[in-house]
């Protein structure tokens, strides 16, 4: 693995804050992640790495760090450093500087913990890994709880850092506004700014160590969908549309969850087809969502792809079954004898309900954007791409098909609307 020289002024410069930002593929975990354990090897340093939840810490920067440790380019004595470090809970201890690593999880069962964070003596470094994750619990801000941690990071004679690495949102996202906006930054822009290093990357930055076949994806992408291409792979924070139904910062942050309920009433998997071959032509839209008893939804997952009709089905089928789901629902209005024979041919005893969509693709999803509107359905945690199409789509010519929402728009009616009438969707 080599890192980008678009990240050596990571070690190299003066800076008080640094924000890290770029599209998928482009490195800045791994970078961010060699960053704080050469850091380490200075004495007195106590350096926090946080994801929005401790789950999501384990799963990604928690193994990210660990594998920095082994690999074979030691700067402090030659071969692996795992010698140095002894990890005790998730704290790695440095044992020849004794400064110390340790990951937590901005928010608990209990709340956001600010106040433990903020209680944590001798602070000298704050890694805020995936910040548009960045917590908001309904009595504060994004902008208060990053200030609170922030405000901890105070050790006289240290040198202090807190880093951001961010997956560009959307314009009104905190980090775009207090960062970029407020003292005119372009997003593309790589140096220092009064006391704030800006590394912008994006994966042509990282290619010798991509699968080329990642690079073909996005190719594709923009070839399809230029603005998706600039989101997802440029990372471009999107401009909120005031003609799109959703907005994400009074309909899909304001609601965001970290986890559902374990009882559920229902669960459902939609599917928005795609008869493409696998790799090309349109995405076929995957999402699971379920509803608990209190008349609240739930997205669970977006396994949304660019998939055969064979790799769809399998997938579909595959989540039916993982998440015990009640029904699997599939958009029929093309081809409805093909649509049950690909999923039959997977496997002909799961139960599938047809959806006929009627009208426009706008007027059919306004009844579920209303439940978005009350605050009755929660993303269980980050789905960039589907919320890209939510907050983009308008139905203007010319626009890419939104298929993740197409299935969102789906997988919501059949629970909240089944057997109501004229929302412009029939299940068969």
């Amino acid at each position: 693995m080599e890192i980008s020289s678009q990240y050596r002024p990571l070690w190299a410069a003066k800076y008080r804050y640094a924000v890290i930002s770029g599209g998928r593929g482009s490195g800045k975990s791994v970078a961010t992640q060699a960053f704080l354990r050469d850091l380490s090897y200075e004495a007195g340093h106590k350096i926090i790495s946080t994801r929005y939840t401790m789950t999501s810490a384990e799963k990604s920067v928690v193994p990210e760090f660990a594998g920095k440790l082994a690999w074979d380019n030691s700067p402090y004595g030659g071969g692996t450093m795992e010698k140095d470090f002894e990890l005790v809970g998730r704290t790695f201890s440095n044992l020849q500087s004794q400064s110390e690593v340790a990951f937590m999880g901005l928010k608990t069962s209990s709340g956001i913990q600010t106040a433990s964070l903020k209680s944590i003596e001798g602070l000298t470094t704050w890694h805020l890994d995936e910040a548009e994750e960045l917590p908001n619990d309904g009595t504060e801000t994004e902008a208060c709880t990053f200030d609170k941690v922030d405000d901890s990071i105070r050790k006289v004679g240290a040198n202090l850092r807190t880093i951001l690495v961010w997956n560009p949102s959307n314009e009104d996202s905190f980090v775009y506004q207090r960062f970029f906006k407020e003292p005119n930054v372009p997003i593309d822009f790589n140096g220092v700014k009064d006391g704030v290093l800006y590394i912008y990357t994006s994966y042509l930055d990282n290619l010798k160590n991509l699968h080329p076949s990642f690079a073909e994806k996005a190719e594709r992408t923009k070839e399809a969908n230029p603005a998706r291409y600039d989101h997802i792979y440029l990372g471009i924070p999107i401009k909120e549309n005031e003609a799109a139904l959703w907005k994400k910062t009074t309909m899909l942050s304001p609601y965001r969850v970290s986890e559902y309920p374990l009882e559920m009433k229902r669960i459902v998997v939609a599917v928005d087809p795609s008869g493409s071959q696998a790799g090309s032509g349109d995405e076929c839209g995957i999402i699971v969502a379920g509803e608990d008893f209190n008349g609240h939804y739930y997205i669970l997952k977006d396994l949304s792809a660019q998939l055969s009709p064979s790799d769809w089905a399998k997938t579909a089928i595959g989540a039916f079954k993982e998440y015990e789901a009640d029904q699997l629902i599939a958009e029929k209005n093309f081809g409805a004898a093909l649509v049950d024979q690909t999923l039959a041919s997977v496997d002909p005893n799961i139960p599938v309900t047809g959806v006929i969509a009627k009208r426009g693709k706008m007027l059919r999803a306004q009844p579920v954007a209303s439940l978005y509107e009350m605050g009755r359905v929660h993303h269980v945690g980050q789905y960039p791409e589907l919320e890209a199409e939510m907050t983009t789509y308008t139905g203007d010519d010319g626009q890419a098909s939104p298929n993740r929402l197409d299935a969102a728009v789906y997988a919501v009616a059949a629970l909240a609307f089944e057997q109501a009438p004229d929302i412009n969707i029939s299940f068969v």
